[in-house]
């Protein structure tokens, strides 16, 4: 047994799926969708590059309602018309063993206008977007949140249809369901707001709604996760790690099949802590104590950091910028090729990576987010 072998463990979900390792691919959007919001070929190329490098592969994230378009070009989910390119995609997916989890997402007041119904942004109460301040959305009526949580649902049922093995709920990221939960974005005195009770009634009927689609129409397979950011980072009134932790009790309640933490970086510590603290990661997992399996992301190049993720008490370590950068990356570390592993993006490569236009033009002009080598 070498040092990376912890990293080709197969792990069993609480619904008995097995994953051939502990690797799994993030969510990572391409803004490369048709103009019709269906799977372009480039994004199911570029899927398919990559369905060897994990044992869970979690897709970019699909618009659940007309209200919530976050990107230019996302995917959709609301028109059985992009049904047959989701097959695609699925299958593209799946094509080296890994298990494909489509992420179903709305954007709230992180939506863009110029893709949303009517212009218009929705939220749990009218605070200005994170990254708008200058965007006010709509307080959602009952009736609104209601038809949301349903839309959840008929995304659920899309993926079943185009042969995901699973969804993941976007609950990160300040979009719509992580607003609920804010007490900065949610001001709501309802039973949607107010509480942590209260404002953890969105996310957890959301949960419900897929629960129960993925029951009616699938089967005990079928696999359902949660994305969550662990702390509200940029406001005094969000909440904390010790919040996170009650939704997470909750959602173990109903069913959920694993929690995957959205970081920037998995060696992360709670805000206001000692250098010497326990990371998020590992509070996270104490606290879970093996109920649901956990995945940690941000940061990880090498295997030796996917490998101390996991001795921190995660049980998968998900690849982002690194399976962009290198799709080859499990074959080099299980065949002892670890000096071959690319941690930046050579110009040269993007047919050999294969990268959509859209996102190679965001990612190869948006400095500092990826590193960059020179043509040769």
């Amino acid at each position: 047994m070498n040092n990376y072998d912890p990293l080709f463990q197969p792990l069993t979900l609480p619904n008995g799926i097995k994953l051939k390792n502990r690797l799994a691919i993030a969510p990572m959007t391409t803004w490369s969708g048709n103009i019709n919001g269906t799977v372009s070929d480039q994004e199911i190329a570029y899927y398919e590059r990559r369905a060897r490098l994990a044992g869970l592969f979690i897709s970019a994230c699909i618009a659940v309602s007309p209200t919530g378009v976050a990107f230019d070009r996302q995917f959709i989910a609301f028109d059985d018309a992009v049904l047959p390119r989701l097959k695609k995609m699925a299958d593209a997916m799946k094509s080296g063993g890994a298990k494909a989890i489509l992420q179903i997402h709305h954007g709230g007041s992180e939506a863009k206008r110029a893709y949303t119904l009517f212009g218009q942004l929705y939220s749990a109460s009218a605070v200005p977007s994170y990254s708008e301040p200058n965007e006010v959305p709509v307080a959602m009526s009952d009736e609104q949140i209601e038809t949301v949580i349903r839309e959840y649902g008929i995304a659920v049922r899309q993926a079943i249809r185009a042969g995901f093995d699973g969804v993941e709920i976007h609950g990160a990221n300040h979009y719509l369901i992580q607003q609920f939960v804010s007490a900065h974005f949610n001001r709501r005195n309802d039973q949607w707001g107010g509480s942590l009770e209260h404002r953890l009634k969105f996310p957890l009927s959301v949960l419900e709604e897929v629960n129960a689609i993925a029951k009616k129409y699938g089967d005990d397979s079928f696999i359902v996760g949660y994305r969550l950011s662990p702390e509200e980072m940029f406001h005094d009134r969000g909440y904390d790690l010790n919040d996170t932790l009650q939704l997470i009790d909750e959602l173990m309640k109903r069913g959920i099949h694993y929690i995957h933490v959205s970081q920037g970086d998995s060696s992360s510590r709670p805000n206001g802590s000692e250098e010497d603290a326990p990371t998020i990661i590992h509070r996270i997992a104490q606290h879970i104590d093996g109920k649901v399996p956990l995945i940690a992301v941000g940061g990880i190049h090498f295997p030796e950091q996917a490998v101390a993720g996991l001795r921190d008490g995660a049980d998968l370590i998900a690849l982002g910028r690194q399976a962009i950068m290198d799709p080859d990356w499990s074959d080099k570390v299980r065949n002892g090729k670890t000096n071959q592993i690319k941690t930046a993006l050579n110009l040269d490569q993007q047919s050999e990576l294969v990268v959509p236009d859209c996102l190679w033009s965001i990612i190869t002009k948006r400095k500092g987010w990826f590193p960059i080598t020179q043509r040769e």
